[in-house]
């Protein structure tokens, strides 16, 4: 009874003027979010769910947060010019930060005109020996092992980490197991390339790429406490596929996009 007699004896405009447009501000906001996901749902609706997504609702969120604008605006900012006196101590800084062995890098600091060009450095020749392994494949990057396993079945989702899950068919562009013949088996190892490590990826083995496919997508974080807790984080951020074959039938090499990182170039040079 006091609330209902407190609320008939309520005045809308006897709130006071900065709380108003608060409220007016949070309805609006909230308004638009909910249109913009319902859009968003519309669109999925039409072009269809080649992704695989398990749920676009956490999907919208998370691109709220974690939008391609921001990266593009980080982009930007590693691609400014840094000045010659200040690139050893900045770049510097950066490998204690993240543990980058700076007796690898190939070039002295201040040769690296930006920050672009210090995170995808070369190194010097000889200190990644390869390992002679005729019949088997080498890392083809330095990365960490996040996952591996098998693929069997069609319309496959394999773990990304610790139960998180991705469809095969949506991350690739296409069902590898309806490609291989009988009997067959198809492997699979995700890497996961820190901010500090080598950032340039190399053939596994000796193979002949015939096709390249680039899905423009998302750049949600790939960090492991991240992808044990979200589906479908590698099927829709940003990545090249490599399609091609070697000894043993085909083979594809992925490359994908993360947060804040999301220029992906082939070089067909070699160094």
């Amino acid at each position: 009874m006091k609330a209902l007699k407190a609320l008939r004896r309520f005045r809308w405009s006897e709130v006071p003027r900065r709380k108003r447009q608060l409220t007016y501000m949070t309805v609006g906001l909230g308004c638009a979010t909910l249109t913009m996901e319902n859009k968003f749902r519309e669109c999925i609706d039409i072009v269809g769910n080649p992704a695989g997504i398990t749920s676009p609702h956490t999907l919208f969120w998370l691109r709220l947060a974690f939008g391609r604008m921001r990266s593009r605006w980080l982009g930007a900012l590693t691609e400014v010019r840094v000045p010659v006196a200040l690139r050893s101590s900045i770049y510097g800084s950066i490998a204690w930060m993240y543990g980058i062995d700076l007796t690898e890098v190939r070039y002295p600091l201040d040769a690296y005109v930006n920050f672009q060009e210090f995170f995808s450095r070369k190194l010097r020749n000889g200190v990644r020996p390869i390992a002679d392994v005729p019949h088997g494949l080498v890392s083809p990057v330095d990365g960490q092992v996040m996952k591996y396993g098998v693929i069997s079945e069609t319309n496959e989702r394999v773990e990304q980490v610790k139960g998180a899950t991705y469809s095969v068919k949506g991350f690739l562009g296409y069902d590898p197991v309806e490609f291989v013949k009988p009997h067959s088996v198809i492997q699979y190892v995700v890497l996961y390339l820190g901010p500090g490590d080598y950032h340039r990826i190399h053939s596994p083995c000796q193979l002949t790429f015939s096709k390249g496919r680039h899905f423009c997508g998302e750049l949600l974080p790939v960090r492991s406490w991240f992808l044990e807790r979200i589906n479908d984080v590698l099927a829709v951020n940003e990545r090249v596929v490599l399609h091609g074959e070697w000894r043993f039938g085909q083979m594809n090499l992925a490359a994908v996009g993360a947060a804040n990182v999301g220029n992906i170039f082939l070089d067909l040079t070699q160094s």
